[in-house]
């Protein structure tokens, strides 16, 4: 096909299209315009496709405004460094006026043919992403209409995410070259006053493009988005990269040396964690450069410690874990990039019969839920956490959806809406395949379900977080905080709150599986504030599902398609070879598919005694020291008796189970600060006999 002739004279222009990537370090398209010579235009689009994905929340707007604001600010004044002086914009960016960027409220295809027809376009310039079906949708529209004009688009990588990769296996080795690359440059302030007088004045140029915006739009203006989702979360983190770099800076600085330790407690991350995430999801910070500095920080450190070895420090555990982390967001990225199709249907086809028969939905579960008026305080502190900030740690929010699809047996994709609009940091590539595994439908990783009232009790032993986010609960004592239906009427009479039907002591008995007759409204007096009762019994809805889950796992169907899932999402190759490493899924004959040496050692020997055979004896004995003889089958029903309960110094006392525990000891001397890394998603693990991911629960290779 013949070029076709552009529809306007002039000297041709290139465009940067800016998406997900409101930022000046580490960007590659920004660098390109401010060292070339040429006329541009710096675009962003409110694009009303986009708008309208059920996704979209107004405080993701607002924040993607804040970033626009700090970024239009440094480059109409040249300011290549963020600082804190653009603080002052927080009250009034809807007063700010765009002197550099070009920003419509239109579709990308149609306002870039407009463009293209009043000035051709040289070149377009933007990030790749990884997002949605309707943002996938839009790119392959771009890039339709790109090759028609034939235009060049480079579409950079910003995330090391592969497109079209063929072998999962080659994720690892991509991922790994990208990190390897050069970070790009920040323009200079002579590169950006250079690039400030070359930048097309649309109306001075006789540009005209429709839904031109001048100012930052208010998320309460676009139809486009549903009317209940129009408005802020007043306590949400404020968005631009001069904030993005204040969180990084301070992480590096102090708060992330108890990021290991900190992480799983919803009142310890707010400040151990990096809070990062929302930055990452809408490029106010590069992930490039967070892993890049994140390792300069680590190398200090150990240059420090070769100083002063007997220091102890938990920096290098907290910033290892922390990398892990990194590296695993866009293991999980790749997915969604491989298979679009995992927004609508489950990753392992087999599951997809369950939970949408005719009668699984409740919508008053779903309404107590998203609420947080289920009647377990835990949940519903976490849920309204989420409701007041957009932002939860890791843990607590695959507590949510556990609770969610194995209690309350709802739909990951009925919630998935829901809490993409509550999170801050909503990541498509994330969430849905983080929805899957926390839901049991990718047919490759272990059931997770949570016992709530236990991780509110290991988690917040005093309430502290609870008492925060749920005010009916203030005055309950600690010893009721996380199961308030068992205190007395009494009490709850003295608390000044009435749990349920308020009679108190658990004298409300179950029905079947689900609890009936339960309040879910909020309800108060003059006396007292109402505050509703599980509205399931916990233990019997856990297991109903995961007894659901279980008989779809065993079947030989299943596990052809989960091996089909394996090797598309989980394969990790070493030297050629997996070494016949699975999913615990794929392989029901053995809870242990893959061991390393000092395991096998220690439950080679414990299975042989339990069969009792003489040579089991005679093989135990030649290991123990000399002058020492054990009955190794009774010193096994030692450890396994239910009959006799036995002391911790009687056990200790067994020559077998001395000998085996030295040498299993030994090993573990061997191992590096106990840690080891997933190989699926790099995530490091501090549990150094392991067989399972924690983060991702693939079969330690």
């Amino acid at each position: 096909m013949s070029k076709q002739p552009p529809a306007a004279a002039g000297t041709p222009i290139d465009v940067v299209w800016l998406k997900k990537d409101v930022r000046l370090h580490d960007h590659g398209p920004l660098l390109s315009i401010a060292q070339s010579n040429r006329q541009c235009i710096i675009l962003y689009l409110y694009e009303p496709d986009q708008l309208s994905e059920k996704t979209v929340h107004g405080s993701h707007v607002a924040f993607v405004n804040e970033g626009l604001v700090d970024l239009d600010l440094r480059l109409s004044s040249g300011n290549s460094e963020p600082t804190a002086t653009n603080s002052d914009i927080q009250g009034d960016i809807y007063e700010h006026k765009f002197q550099c960027i070009t920003v419509c409220r239109a579709g990308a295809a149609f306002t870039l043919r407009s463009i293209h027809k009043q000035r051709p376009i040289n070149q377009i310039l933007c990030h790749m992403e990884s997002s949605h079906l309707k943002s996938f949708a839009r790119d392959k529209a771009v890039r339709r209409w790109c090759r028609h004009e034939q235009i060049p688009i480079k579409e950079m990588n910003q995330t090391g995410v592969t497109r079209c990769l063929s072998d999962r296996d080659d994720f690892r080795k991509n991922f790994n070259k990208f990190l390897g690359q050069p970070i790009h440059a920040t323009p200079t302030k002579m590169q950006l006053d250079g690039l400030g007088a070359r930048l097309v004045k649309i109306e001075g140029d006789g540009i005209e493009l429709h839904g031109r915006c001048h100012s930052p739009m208010k998320p309460s203006d676009m139809q486009e988005i549903a009317s209940e989702f129009r408005c802020d979360r007043v306590q949400r983190q404020y968005g631009g990269e001069t904030k993005a770099m204040e969180y990084f800076r301070s992480f590096l600085s102090s708060r992330g040396a108890n990021y290991s330790t900190g992480i799983s407690s919803p009142n310890s991350s707010w400040t151990t964690g990096s809070r990062l995430s929302p930055y990452l999801t809408w490029g106010h910070i590069s992930l490039r450069y967070v892993i890049v500095i994140t390792k300069q920080k680590q190398e200090e450190l150990r240059a420090a410690k070769k100083k002063a070895p007997s220091t102890p420090s938990p920096w290098l555990r907290s910033l290892a874990s922390f990398q892990s982390r990194m590296h695993w967001r866009s293991h999980f990225i790749q997915k969604l990039e491989s298979q679009p199709s995992l927004e609508k249907q489950d990753q392992c086809l087999a599951f997809s019969h369950l939970r949408r028969q005719p009668d699984d939905f409740n919508e008053k579960y779903f309404e107590a839920w998203c609420q947080g008026r289920t009647g377990f305080p835990f949940v519903d502190a976490c849920m309204r956490s989420l409701i007041h900030t957009g932002w939860l740690n890791f843990r607590m929010r695959a507590m949510l959806v556990s609770f969610a699809t194995y209690n309350l047996w709802l739909d990951w994709k009925k919630i998935a809406g829901h809490l993409a609009r509550l999170f801050l940091d909503y990541e498509p590539g994330i969430h849905y395949p983080q929805l899957q595994m926390q839901a049991g439908t990718t047919g490759i990783n272990a059931m997770r379900v949570y016992n709530v009232t236990k991780q509110g009790k290991d988690q917040d032993p005093s309430g502290v977080f609870i008492k925060k986010y749920v005010p009916e609960l203030a005055t309950v004592p600690d010893e009721y905080i996380h199961e308030p239906h068992k205190m007395p009427a009494s009490l709850q009479k003295k608390c000044g709150v009435v749990i349920g039907d308020g009679k108190g002591g658990n004298e409300k008995k179950s029905k079947g599986i689900f609890q009936t007759q339960q309040s879910t409204t909020i309800l108060s007096t003059k006396e007292c504030i109402c505050y509703p009762s599980p509205i399931v019994d916990e233990k019997i809805t856990a297991k109903s599902a995961k007894d659901k889950l279980s008989a779809v796992r065993k079947q030989d169907s299943t596990k052809r398609e989960a091996e089909q899932v394996y090797l598309k999402h989980g394969s990790r190759r070493t030297n050629g070879d997996r070494d016949g490493a699975k999913p615990k899924a794929l392989n029901s004959a053995s809870k242990r598919v893959k061991v390393d040496s000092a395991q096998q050692s220690l439950m080679k020997s414990w299975s042989q005694s339990q069969n009792g055979g003489a040579s089991n004896e005679k093989q135990e004995q030649a290991k123990l020291p000399a002058g020492q003889t054990s009955d190794c089958a009774s010193d096994v029903k030692l450890l396994h008796s239910t009959e006799n309960p036995v002391s911790a110094s009687s056990i200790s006392k067994s020559p077998l189970i001395t000998s085996l525990f030295s040498r299993q000891n030994n090993a573990n001397k061997h191992a590096e600060q106990n840690e080891w890394n997933c190989k699926a998603c790099t995530f490091l693990n501090d549990k150094p006999l392991g067989l399972v991911c924690t983060m991702c629960g693939s079969v330690r290779a």
